[in-house]
C-alpha cells in the first residue's frame, strides 16, 4: 500500500505544512465543540486529530485507518484512555466489531474520502453511524487542484480534466517518486453522495492562504494561491 510508504514522510511535512496552518484550523471551525461528544476519525492517517478530539472534550474517540505504515506509529496514543486506534479500510465500516452498536455525534473524515472504492457507500455507511442531530465534517482536495495539475502533466483541457471523474495517478506533493492513484470527484459528486446519504449540508469553507502563511510559509502559500487546497463540508443527520 502506498501510504505505507508515505506514512512517515507526511507526518514529518506538517510541522509546517499548509494542513496545519490553513486546513488544520478550518477544519477545527467546522467541527466545533467536541466536549462530552463521541467522535469518529475515518481515514485518522497518525492518528495526531483523533488525539487532539480525545484530549479536547470528547467522552470517546474512535480513530481509524487502513495504513500498516501510519498504525505503526500509534504506540504513543495508548495513553489516551479514551481513544482507540483501529487498522481498517473504509469498506469494512458497516461491519467492524469495534464499531459495532455504536454511535457518534461527530464524524470526520479528513483527505481521505477519495481513497474509497465506492464513495457513495461509504458516506451512506458513515451515515449509519451517526446519531440524530449528528454532523459529518468531510474535507477533500480541492477539485479544482487536480483539474488544473492533469492539464500541467497531461495537457488535459482544464474542463475536461475537471468533468474526468476517473482514478488518477499522480506524484506524491510529499515525495515526488511515489505516485497516488484516486478517484476524481467533482464539487458537485461531494455534494450528492453526502445529501444521497441522508444528510442534510449545512455549510461548506474553501480556506484562503492567510497573511501569516505568507510570512512564515510563502511557499506553501505560492501552491495554495495555484491549486485552492480543501473544500470543506458540515452535514447533519436530522
Amino acid at each position: 500500500m502506498i501510504w505505507d510508504e508515505l506514512a512517515k514522510t507526511y507526518a514529518a511535512s506538517r510541522e509546517v505544512s499548509a494542513d496545519k496552518q490553513i486546513e488544520w484550523p478550518a477544519q477545527l471551525r467546522m467541527v466545533g465543540g467536541v466536549r462530552g461528544l463521541d467522535v469518529l476519525d475515518v481515514g485518522c492517517g497518525t492518528g495526531e486529530k483523533a488525539r487532539y478530539f480525545a484530549e479536547h472534550g470528547a467522552r470517546s474517540v474512535v480513530g481509524l485507518d487502513p495504513s500498516t505504515g501510519f498504525a505503526e506509529g500509534w504506540a504513543d496514543h495508548a495513553a489516551c484512555a479514551n481513544l482507540r486506534m483501529v487498522q481498517a479500510g473504509f469498506e469494512n465500516l458497516a461491519t467492524l466489531p469495534e464499531l459495532s452498536g455504536r454511535l457518534f455525534d461527530r464524524v470526520v473524515c479528513f483527505q481521505a474520502l477519495m481513497y474509497a472504492r465506492n464513495i457513495r457507500q461509504t458516506l451512506s455507511d458513515i451515515a449509519a453511524l451517526m446519531k440524530s442531530g449528528g454532523a459529518l465534517i468531510l474535507s477533500v482536495p480541492h477539485p479544482f487542484r487536480f483539474a488544473l495539475l492533469k492539464s500541467e502533466l497531461d495537457d488535459w483541457e482544464p474542463g475536461a480534466a475537471y468533468q474526468y471523474t476517473a482514478p488518477y495517478r499522480y506524484p506524491s506533493p510529499w515525495k515526488p517518486d511515489l505516485y497516488l492513484e484516486h478517484a476524481m470527484p467533482r464539487v458537485s459528486d461531494y455534494l450528492n453522495a453526502l445529501t444521497d446519504a441522508g444528510l442534510r449540508l449545512v455549510q461548506c469553507d474553501e480556506p484562503a492562504v492567510t497573511d501569516e502563511v505568507r510570512s512564515i510559509a510563502p511557499e506553501k502559500a505560492a501552491w495554495m494561491d495555484r491549486y485552492v487546497g480543501i473544500l470543506i463540508c458540515r452535514a447533519e443527520k436530522d
